[in-house]
């Protein structure tokens, strides 16, 4: 799901979701609800780390590793390169900034989404146990 997809469209998959989470037995639902409530994240914490968001830590916490890397040594680089006189190095960082914008905007939406992937991962788990 892209972070340009209707709000809708992530409402509607979430509360067929829940239905389908009626489906699972007591102690299937009690394992799902352990191990969710160790790996939700939350979204307030991801808006918040996004104001951050030309050194990419909000990645970091969706576990987006490799983006989280990317992006915060491209700032490093970039911020060295400035100070050591190349003036090129600043379209690193408006880069950077284009890229993330939608992000910042859309954070809300994009740790919702995180969580009902991560939730559908953890279901599909605990039904198979």
């Amino acid at each position: 799901m892209s972070i340009f997809e209707p709000l809708q469209t992530l409402e509607k998959n979430e509360e067929l979701f829940r239905q389908q989470l009626n489906g699972l037995s007591k102690e299937q639902k009690k394992a799902f609800y352990e191990l969710q409530s160790k790996k939700l994240k939350d979204p307030d914490t991801y808006a918040a780390l996004n104001w951050l968001f030309l050194g990419g830590v909000h990645h970091f916490y969706l576990r987006k590793y490799a983006l989280f890397a990317i992006e915060l040594t491209l700032l490093t680089v970039s911020i060295i390169g400035f100070f050591l006189g190349h003036a090129s190095s600043i379209y690193i960082i408006i880069l950077l900034a284009v890229y993330e914008l939608p992000q910042l905007f859309f954070s809300q939406k994009i740790a919702r989404q995180y969580n009902y992937n991560l939730s559908c991962h953890i279901f599909n788990e605990v039904r198979k146990s």
